[in-house]
């Protein structure tokens, strides 16, 4: 459906090795540019058509396609969840509004938000609508905390925010009784611990739940993984001991991907962190993502985020281990564009900071397309100038 192959028991990223290519493709500037890719369609014909039947009302086939989409665990190679995306597009309208109408903490609830509760209501069957109206209740929830992609627990959380965050598990309550398999709810109940007092204590398990149900999609371990910052429930030393037990644990099936995806957004949101990276394992999980595959999307994808680690993008008060091991990440770029960069995917590269499920699911603007695909140019020509004088360098020492 809408470009994406689905199969009964999908392969993981980093479950088997794809056959060796004959021979890896030098990039250079003058790399193929695909405007749009099938993922990036695919993301977009979810999104719209979530939009779609919502606007229509025709809420049993959104219940229905989006059961089947969370069934099958659909998902874009680098971890966003179809299902997922048909639930924001559906939501979109609602939510939108909502966030503009949101001016203080003393606002009324949205009435748009409001209604998808009720259109539930009238759906008692469908865990699906439960969950959209779920979410867009939580949406609602960080607006009044004045976040639009939640980044951190609140310091002090309003009462709109812990009640719409009640409302949105009841829902999920609901959800979980009609689906207790499905995946979104899984994770579902993980964003709710924003609103749970001592939630640390039930971040591990949950977060356990959600990778036994979708064990092969890399998007729950990304989510992991920021969940056991400092900022939400967790601290660097939680982050380094899970990741590395986790890594171990699924090592059989990631090889070394599993560690990486745990670090992959969670450095990105707190650079500090990397202080107790393990930094060369983690470009090992990187190149281990990509040895076994070929998808080009994922390329893109880790060169955009290898590239926005250099360190002239480092925060200014970083610790020397933290930038030591941004240098060793960024030092890679050469590396991996020339290993198994063979096209570049603007669109990638202009959503390589969101986490998956975030605001911009829906289409992109020309003006930002353009953007990353210079941006995608400066970073492939100077990583081929890093190659070119590393190769220089070395001729030399041997002369």
């Amino acid at each position: 459906m809408f470009g994406v192959r689905r199969q009964k028991t999908p392969a993981p990223v980093g479950a088997k090795p794809v056959a060796e290519s004959a021979g890896a493709v030098a990039p250079s500037a003058n790399l193929p540019i695909r405007a749009e890719t099938r993922q990036d369609r695919s993301r977009t014909a979810y999104f719209s058509k979530g939009q779609f039947l919502a606007r229509q009302d025709r809420w049993d086939m959104l219940g229905r396609l989006i059961a089947e989409t969370d069934r099958t665990r659909a998902t874009t190679p680098s971890g966003e969840a179809l299902a997922a995306v048909l639930a924001v597009g559906a939501r979109d309208d609602a939510v939108r509004h909502a966030r503009s109408a949101i001016q203080s903490t003393d606002c009324p609830v949205p009435m748009g938000v409001e209604a998808l509760t009720e259109i539930a209501e009238e759906h008692p069957e469908s865990w699906a609508i439960h969950l959209v109206a779920a979410r867009a209740q939580m949406d609602c929830a960080w607006a009044y905390e004045g976040q639009i992609d939640p980044y951190a627990l609140p310091f002090a959380p309003s009462d709109a925010f812990m009640a719409r965050f009640d409302v949105a598990s009841e829902l999920i309550a609901r959800a979980e009784e009609l689906c207790p398999t499905s995946a979104e709810v899984a994770a579902a109940k993980c964003d709710l611990l924003a609103a749970v007092p001592e939630a640390g204590d039930l971040v591990d398990a949950l977060h356990r739940d959600v990778i036994a149900a979708d064990p092969t999609n890399p998007g729950r371990l990304r989510n992991y993984g920021v969940h056991l910052l400092p900022r939400w429930f967790g601290s660097y030393s939680d982050l380094s001991q899970t990741s590395a037990d986790l890594g171990a644990e699924m090592a059989a099936d990631w090889g070394e991907s599993a560690y990486a995806w745990m670090w992959f957004d969670a450095l990105r949101l707190d650079p500090e962190a990397g202080a107790v990276l393990d930094a060369e394992y983690f470009v090992a999980g990187l190149h281990s993502i990509l040895d076994r595959t070929s998808d080009a999307h994922l390329a893109n994808l880790i060169a955009a985020y290898v590239d926005g680690m250099k360190p002239a993008a480092a925060p200014d008060d970083l610790s020397p281990d933290a930038m030591k091991a941004r240098r060793l990440i960024h030092a890679a770029l050469p590396d991996l564009t020339e290993r198994h960069l063979t096209e570049l995917h603007p669109q990638v590269w202009a959503r390589a900071d969101a986490l998956p499920g975030a605001t911009h699911a829906g289409p992109l603007s020309s003006g930002r397309i353009a953007a990353a695909t210079a941006q995608a140019k400066s970073a492939v020509d100077a990583a081929v100038a890093a190659r070119a004088l590393a190769a220089d360098q070395g001729i030399a020492r041997r002369a």
